[in-house]
């Protein structure tokens, strides 16, 4: 599946079932994750802008503003989609 970083101009592919963090850790996209990956912060908050994926958590919905944001500790690849970086 395609993964878009519109703000960083990088594509990248990834399997389905992997977590947006670990697409944007192994290609090098500098993303904050000040939790490990344990939706405990908002700092690895993304923006949906086109595209899907895995339905929202109810463990991090408390971290969200709107239906567009997703942690990407806890977005799971399910089809292609694009994504811009929204620093919680």
């Amino acid at each position: 599946m395609r993964i878009r970083f519109v703000d960083r101009g990088l594509e990248a592919e990834a399997a389905p079932g992997v977590t947006l963090l670990e697409v944007a850790e192994a290609h090098g996209v500098p993303m904050e994750a000040a939790c490990g990956g344990f939706a405990a912060c908002n700092t690895c908050r993304v923006e949906v802008v086109e595209g899907q994926l895995s339905p929202r958590d109810d463990v991090e919905l408390p971290f969200l503003d709107h239906e567009g944001q997703r942690l990407a500790c806890q977005a799971r690849i399910v089809a292609d989609v694009t994504v811009r970086l929204a620093p919680g």
